[in-house]
């Protein structure tokens, strides 16, 4: 993503909502988006050259936001269909570790079972990354 997809983006969030699950019966239209979360995917061509075919963005309030940060949840996110759930870590069954797990395909959007991802996020920069941490980053 370039820099005028980043100030798009920072322009239109002041109208966007978080797209992640905060429960059964919510209005997402109760949680004002404060950044973006940018993910891309794609394939390793050799051990040094990553090739990103494209970056999933997502719209993500505050609340969200620190619960990704933090090591208190986990995020399950499918990216054929954008279902999510948390899962407290302490309360689960397994063992989470990471932040992010990435599902091509769910129980939700398909039969099949396409793939898991996991995600650890970076404090400072990397991928996946918050969008307005990214830019304040890369500021001139």
């Amino acid at each position: 993503m370039d820099s005028i997809d980043n100030i798009h983006l920072l322009a239109e969030l002041e109208n966007e909502f978080c797209e992640l699950n905060h429960g059964p019966g919510t209005d997402r239209k109760n949680y004002p988006a404060s950044d973006y979360l940018v993910a891309p995917f794609g394939y390793s061509e050799d051990e040094i050259h990553e090739v990103i075919t494209r970056e999933l963005v997502i719209p993500v309030c505050f609340e969200c936001t620190m619960a990704l940060m933090e090591e208190e949840w986990t995020l399950i996110f499918c990216f054929a269909c954008s279902s999510n759930h948390w899962i407290n870590r302490e309360l689960a069954k397994n063992m989470y570790h990471h932040q992010i797990l990435w599902l091509n395909g769910c129980p939700e959007c398909t039969h099949e079972f396409g793939g898991l991802y996991f995600t650890d996020l970076p404090v400072l920069t990397g991928y996946p990354h918050f969008l307005t941490q990214h830019v304040s980053l890369t500021a001139p």
